[in-house]
């Protein structure tokens, strides 16, 4: 469904975009994620292209009722990734037309342990937190003519995330829910390597550097979703701060982000048996990464299936194609088309008796 999650609750799935849609899933289960993605990426600059494919863990859950009204999820996933690869040809000053090139790649992510935390407060209003350890590396690499710079920046920290749902009731089978996100800013732990290297005289320096100040940003969401045994139309905004971060490269730097995302699913067949939902989905923003100044429009569409076995668990799956634009000349673009497998399976819980 585009991504959307900030209002869009069941019991048959764990959403974690708000923790307190946790309140929703089937207080006898266990309920079991795991996902995972593959995308194939084009990159054009100057009329000139290069393509890499991609793998990876999507998603790995398991949620579950702890007390009455407290529910629980642990989780990791990839929460970002870096992957460019950029040349830029600039003239020589003091030359006749004199050209040099500049390579620039980068890539890794960062990853999340994750604990969600949801409380049931009445019979509409549930609030949710997750708890999370982020760590992972990113390398960049600069190469001009022989010489190669690379830096190789390690990263942790601890982050927290809010959420609020409150489900509207129609009457028994309609609903609107008003969904809210909020995430706060958390400075990252780095641990900076530099390695200068030069194929002209086989030589290399490695040393420790200076890291600049970089952050998990603060974020703001809403959202709201209408829903009936049949339909689900859900939208979600997002504001996200990037621009706290700092760039170690002068030509890249960061700006505030603003996400929209809808989302359409339709039920074919009984929606209380085993169902087959269909989903739609798109979303807009524009690129928090700067480049000389240039700051083009990320868009996407995206399509989908969900399958309910007889066992009741879900198979999934998805497709999503992403582009951009507003991009100046000679910058690059970035094009992608990803693919999406996910399975949700329950296991009952045992709950002893009291004598």
């Amino acid at each position: 469904m585009g991504g959307v999650g900030i209002a869009l609750r069941s019991n048959s799935f764990l959403n974690l975009t708000n923790p307190a849609a946790l309140t929703e899933i089937d207080s006898l289960k266990f309920t079991i994620e795991a996902g995972v993605m593959g995308a194939y990426k084009k990159y054009t600059q100057s009329g000139i292209g290069n393509n890499s494919t991609v793998g990876n863990l999507n998603n790995l859950a398991v949620g579950f009722r702890i007390l009455p009204r407290w529910y629980g999820a642990l989780s990791i996933s990839p929460i970002s990734s870096v992957g460019y690869a950029i040349t830029l040809d600039q003239q020589v000053e003091g030359t006749n037309g004199g050209i040099i090139s500049s390579y620039f790649e980068g890539d890794g992510g960062l990853s999340r342990i994750n604990l969600s935390n949801a409380f049931l407060i009445g019979k509409n209003l549930s609030l949710g937190a997750n708890l999370s350890y982020i760590t992972g590396t990113i390398t960049q690499t600069e190469t001009q003519g022989s010489a190669t710079r690379e830096e190789t920046s390690r990263k942790t920290a601890c982050y927290a995330d809010l959420g609020m749902q409150y489900k509207y009731n129609l009457n028994k089978n309609n609903a609107f829910i008003l969904g809210a996100t909020y995430g706060f800013k958390q400075q990252l732990s780095q641990k900076n390597e530099l390695s200068v290297s030069s194929t002209s005289d086989d030589t290399t320096i490695d040393k420790s550097e200076h890291s600049v100040k970089q952050y998990m940003p603060q974020f703001i969401g809403i959202g709201l979703s209408y829903n009936t045994p049949k339909w689900s139309f859900s939208g979600d905004y997002k504001w996200i701060q990037w621009n706290k971060m700092e760039s170690s490269q002068s030509i890249v730097s960061y700006a505030n982000q603003n996400l929209l995302k809808l989302g359409l699913a339709y039920t074919l067949g009984n929606p209380y048996r085993t169902p087959i939902k269909l989903m739609l989905g798109a979303g807009t923003s524009n690129s928090y990464v700067v480049i000389k100044k240039n700051e083009p429009q990320n868009y996407y569409i995206s399509t989908g299936a969900a399958f309910t076995l007889k066992n009741k668990n879900i198979f999934s799956f998805g497709a999503k194609y992403s582009d951009q634009t507003k991009v100046n000349t000679g910058m690059p673009r970035e094009q992608s088309l990803s693919f999406y497998l996910n399975i949700s399976f329950s296991e009952r819980a045992y709950r002893g008796k009291l004598q």
